[in-house]
Order: C-alpha cells, then sequence, then structure tokens
C-alpha cells in the first residue's frame, strides 16, 4: 500500500524561516562559541575533556590501528568513532581534529533534514531550545551523527522507502543503540498495513547491519556485547536499563535538591521532563491528527523513546535528561509548533543566548556574561 499523504506542508506557513536563514543563525552561534571559549581557555583542551570524547577517540585508534593492546576497554558505540577513524584517514587530520569535524557537518545536515522535514520554525527553534545542541556540535558527540542517520530514515520511510529506512535507521542504531526504536516504529507501521514482506525485508537488513556491527567488536575486545555492558553500572542493582516512569528522574531531582545544588540548575533539569510529557502527549490529540498525518513511525518512535529515557534508571538523570532529549526534540517542537514564537528578534535573540549559554557550561557564567549568578 501507498503511503498516506504526510500533511506536513499544511502545517507551514510563507513567513517562517528559509532554510538559508536557518543556516546563518546556526553558523553564527557555532562563531560566537568558539570565540568566546578561545578567548578563555584552550579549544582543543575543553574538546579532549568534554563528555565521552576520550572513550570515542580510544575506540576510534582501535579502530584505524585494528588492534586493542588490552587494559580498560573504551566505553561508547563504534558508530561515531568509525565516522572519527575515515574522516581522519581521508583528510590526514589528528583524530580529536576529525572528531569535531564529525560532529559540526552532521549538525548542518541534521539541521537541512529537520528544516525540510518540520519546517523554518521548528528548525528554528531546535537549534536553539537547548544549548546543549551547540556543545555537541562543536565540542563533539554522537549525538548530531545519531540525528542525521534517524531523521535520514524518517524521510526515506515517508515516501515508502523501507529498505532504504531500515539501513539508515540500522547505522544510527551503531552510534546510539535507541535507534532500535525507530526500527520498531518501521516493523510496527508495516504490520498494521500488512505488509509481510517488506516487514521481513528489513529485519533482513536490521539483522545483516548488526552481524557487521558485533563482529569487528567481539574480534577486537573478545566480547560482541561490550558497548552494552559499559553502561550497566548506572543501571541499579538491577542492571535493567527500565524502571518506573518518572521515578529514576524524581530520585534524582530530589537528592540534588537537598544536595546543595544551585536554583538554576534545578530549574533547568525541571523543564525538561514537563516538555518531554507535554510533547509526546500532545502528539496524539485530537488537534495534531492532521499534522501527524501519515508520520505513525516518526509519532511511535518519539512516544517509544521519549517513555523509554523517562523510565531511564540513571543515577543523575535530572542532569542527563537534556542531553537524552535532544534526538527527539523536532518532533516534540514540532507538536507543539503553535508555542514557537513568530517574531524573528526574538528567534535571534535566542540564539544568542543559546550560544552564551553554551559557553557559560564550558568556562564558566561569570566568564562570559561578566557577573555571577546568585
Amino acid at each position: 500500500m501507498p503511503a498516506p499523504e504526510v500533511n506536513v506542508a499544511s502545517a507551514r506557513d510563507r513567513s517562517e524561516p528559509s532554510l538559508s536563514e536557518v543556516l546563518l543563525m546556526l553558523f553564527a552561534m557555532f562563531a560566537v562559541h568558539l570565540l568566546i571559549v578561545s578567548r578563555v581557555r584552550n579549544f582543543w583542551d575543553v574538546t579532549l575533556a568534554w563528555g565521552d570524547n576520550q572513550d570515542y577517540l580510544a575506540i576510534s585508534s582501535v579502530i584505524s590501528n585494528w588492534h586493542f593492546s588490552g587494559g580498560v576497554r573504551p566505553d561508547g558505540f563504534w558508530g561515531f568513532p568509525y565516522a572519527i577513524a575515515g574522516i581522519s584517514k581521508v583528510f590526514s587530520v589528528p583524530e580529536l581534529m576529525a572528531l569535531v569535524i564529525a560532529s559540526m557537518l552532521a549538525s548542518v545536515a541534521t539541521c537541512v533534514l529537520v528544516h525540510r522535514s518540520y519546517g523554518g520554525w521548528v528548525a528554528a527553534a531546535f537549534i536553539f531550545v537547548n544549548y546543549e545542541w551547540i556543545q555537541l556540535s562543536v565540542e563533539g558527540g554522537s549525538e548530531p551523527l545519531f540525528m542525521c542517520l534517524l531523521y535520514a530514515s524518517f524521510l526515506a520511510a515517508r515516501s515508502s522507502r523501507w529498505n532504504l529506512a531500515a539501513l539508515l535507521a540500522s547505522l544510527s542504531t551503531t552510534v546510539r543503540p535507541t535507534g532500535v526504536f525507530a526500527l520498531l516504529a518501521f516493523a510496527a507501521v508495516l504490520a498494521m498495513r500488512r505488509s509481510y514482506r517488506q516487514l521481513a525485508l528489513i529485519t533482513l537488513i536490521g539483522a545483516g547491519i548488526g552481524i557487521l556491527y558485533f563482529a569487528p567488536v567481539w574480534m577486537l575486545l573478545g566480547s560482541p556485547f561490550g558497548s552494552f555492558i559499559a553502561y550497566r553500572g548506572g543501571w541499579g542493582t538491577h542492571w535493567w536499563p527500565l524502571t518506573y516512569p518518572f521515578s529514576p528522574w524524581v530520585l534524582s531531582f530530589l537528592r540534588d535538591l537537598y544536595g546543595n545544588v544551585r536554583w538554576y540548575t534545578l530549574t533547568w533539569s525541571a523543564v525538561w521532563p514537563v516538555v518531554a510529557s507535554v510533547g509526546a502527549i500532545s502528539m496524539w490529540l485530537p488537534h495534531n491528527r492532521q499534522k501527524f498525518s501519515g508520520l505513525q513511525h516518526e509519532t511511535l518512535f518519539a512516544s517509544m523513546y521519549t517513555l523509554f529515557y523517562l523510565s531511564y534508571p540513571e543515577r543523575a538523570l535530572d542532569f542527563a535528561l537534556s542531553r537524552f532529549l535532544v534526538p527527539v526534540l523536532p518532533l516534540l517542537l514540532f507538536s507543539l509548533r503553535g508555542w514557537i514564537p513568530r517574531d524573528r528578534r526574538v528567534l535571534w535573540g535566542a540564539a544568542v543566548l543559546s550560544a552564551l549559554l553554551s559557553c557559560s557550561a564550558l568556562v564558566h557564567f561569570r566568564n562570559v556574561f561578566g557577573f555571577k549568578l546568585p
């Protein structure tokens, strides 16, 4: 059966930001971030210490040399390190520089995909609503590459190119394992349409990519599940990545509330479960039914992904949730599109503020704004 017509275009208006304007906004945020961070500290020192970069670089070195010398196994999935190793080899640049190049290019590609899929207002809001997106794009992180593959798979599914969609979603799973929710969403939609032959094909594609991913991990590390084992330490005593919805966030928030954590950090932490819940529920409400017509796979993915991270037993979930939700933000914003301000002065002002906040989280608030928060 052909896919239902997607009604995204009907939700747009002529005054929305063009792709050129959104990319200009993104590049301006990159420039502000780089300028301020480099003025206070050495950019490459900041990048090396940022997030999981040292683990990604360690895995990239294993891939480049095709040898693991022993010792502590590097954490993380191998999809992003493959990109780092490839760019480093092709362009003859250090792996740390390749990491930044991969993240920036994937970030730009993701913004193009989000603009094409959900329009200019959503794309513009997406790049500034969470300042961590700029950190992940500039200092590096697996999220930009994950989202690039993920949203490209959504576009392919819209035009019923299910094999390509499954291939891209499977590749996204090698970057971040939650890409499996996209494959499950595709399978559910095909099952509802009784396209069982196509369902079997995408299952084979997913299995094939899984075998190609696990084989070198097994050869080099001695275990095909080394990428998963590293995550289990944060799941508590039961070593299972799910518990009651909201309970991990509430426990970690209460722990920090009575642990002298600053008010602005607590406020930022409190915003995201509300945004996630309201956005995910809004997708299923009658007033959004036409907007999400033909986007069943994206709606299912957003619901599964959001529920998973609201139930994820991470000890510091109140701090981590804002980053965990970055990949689903375009869909949450699309469901809440009516709340996005239509004044470009507000959009550009928010973009500049977001770029400054992304710097303050790395080089301290006072070095960026010139004063200290109470």
